[in-house]
């Protein structure tokens, strides 16, 4: 019995041409490297566009020292950051003469209109702070209270909680007061506020344990003492 070699399987021949393949779809891959260019340069133009604008921007806010000249700022770059901080300089300028529903307007239209502006949180400081000046002290407690819940880690944070533990001891709540004069001092060792909301805390802790000598205020010395240096 006679072995015949197994024969060798033929690979398929491929069919594909690129001239034919160019001659049949010539116009589709024209017209979309077309598209792809048009879109490209579209999308370059737009950004060189937005960079001229914001540079712009930036120009005549630096060029800004008045009323007139931060309104027009907010006139000509309705959307820029730029238009973001002259509302808040308008509305630190109206409280500075004394207007302060023009200020309360300036950092209302500024915290809903740019809600993802880098310095928010001093639009929500400035209405906190109009409302201690308007003589609203539940309103600007509040404020501070919402501040601090929502910008917690930002640089106003610090700020915030101590004039909440001030007006919460001017409401007489001294032991909560007291809390929240710690927390300042626990949660941002390093602030400026941080050493005076310790003297408080131990002031407080001291006139409740007048009050009330056979009960225990809580706090414990190291509590409010200041951060060392």
């Amino acid at each position: 019995m006679s072995s015949q070699p197994a024969e060798t399987p033929q690979r398929p021949v491929s069919t594909f041409d690129p001239e034919i393949f160019w001659a049949i779809h010539k116009q589709k891959i024209v017209a979309g490297a077309l598209v792809l260019v048009v879109a490209l340069l579209g999308a370059g133009i737009f950004y060189i566009f937005k960079s001229i604008k914001t540079q712009q921007a930036e120009a005549a806010y630096a060029a800004a020292d008045s009323v007139e000249g931060w309104e027009k700022v907010i006139r000509e770059f309705s959307n820029s950051v730029a238009a973001g901080n002259s509302y808040l300089r308008l509305g630190e300028k109206f409280r500075e003469d004394g207007k302060l529903a023009q200020s309360d307007t300036a950092y209302e239209t500024f915290t809903r209109e740019f809600p993802q502006h880098p310095l928010l949180v001093a639009g929500y400081m400035g209405l906190a702070t109009n409302a201690e000046a308007e003589n609203h002290p539940e309103k600007a407690l509040d404020a501070y209270k919402n501040l601090v819940q929502q910008f917690g880690n930002s640089y106003l944070a610090p700020m915030a909680l101590f004039h909440q533990a001030r007006l919460t001891a001017a409401k007489g709540n001294l032991k909560e007061a007291q809390q929240l004069f710690v927390s300042v001092v626990q949660r941002y060792p390093e602030s400026i506020f941080s050493s005076e909301a310790g003297r408080r805390a131990g002031q407080i802790a001291d006139a409740l344990a007048q009050k009330n000598p056979d009960k225990n205020t809580d706090i414990s010395p190291s509590a409010t003492a200041s951060p060392q240096p």
